[in-house]
């Protein structure tokens, strides 16, 4: 057998590797992302991030949309003089950019996937306006219903056949949300 074809037959990534992976919010791995009063945590968000880590997960810290469209100070975005909120402004002039940012977490998940790895879920994070995935947070305030960057990367996965179950961390219900992470990474609900 030549070198050339021995080199073809060789099983990629046969190595430590889980090939398991796992999309995460970037303001649980990263609470210097959230919009000012809104970070509980100096860093990560403690027990959640410490589970992710301590699973041997790939972890794929999605981009903030939030930050990454509208800025760091992003309160009080406005059109023509009236606040519009932060989920309708990446539902609205910023869009494009919000989209590409989902197109381009999906096509991560596409490469891997094409290599025989697992997807095996998606961690948002409940009251944001962006990374919502049950309880978004709209111009008045909170309420059921999905941020504006979850429904694109929603999108973004479909069009590429990728489905994979969402979960959500909430953040004054830390113990919930670790049981959903935990779930979702498949470990027993018990306490490790």
């Amino acid at each position: 057998m030549s070198q050339c074809c021995a080199q073809e037959e060789r099983i990629m990534f046969a190595d430590a590797r889980s090939k398991r992976i796992v999309l995460v919010a970037h303001c649980v791995l990263n609470q210097n992302a959230r919009i000012d009063g809104c970070a509980f945590f100096p860093g990560a968000m403690g027990d959640i991030a410490r589970v992710l880590v301590e699973s041997g997960v790939g972890i794929l810290q999605m981009p903030c949309p939030e930050l990454e469209c509208l800025g760091l100070d992003r309160a009080g975005r406005l059109r023509d003089g009236a606040d519009i909120g932060i989920r309708e402004a990446l539902l609205g002039d910023k869009a494009t950019a919000c989209r590409e940012l989902a197109r381009g977490v999906a096509r991560q998940c596409a490469e891997y996937r094409k290599h025989g790895f697992t997807i095996i879920g998606a961690v948002g994070n409940d009251g944001s306006p962006a990374c919502g995935v049950d309880l978004t947070w709209y111009l008045r305030g909170p309420a059921p219903g999905t941020g504006a960057f979850i429904i694109m990367l929603r999108e973004e996965l479909a069009a590429t056949s990728i489905e994979v179950p969402f979960t959500a961390v909430r953040d004054n219900e830390w113990a919930a949300g670790l049981e959903r992470v935990r779930e979702l990474l498949g470990h027993p609900t018990a306490c490790s």
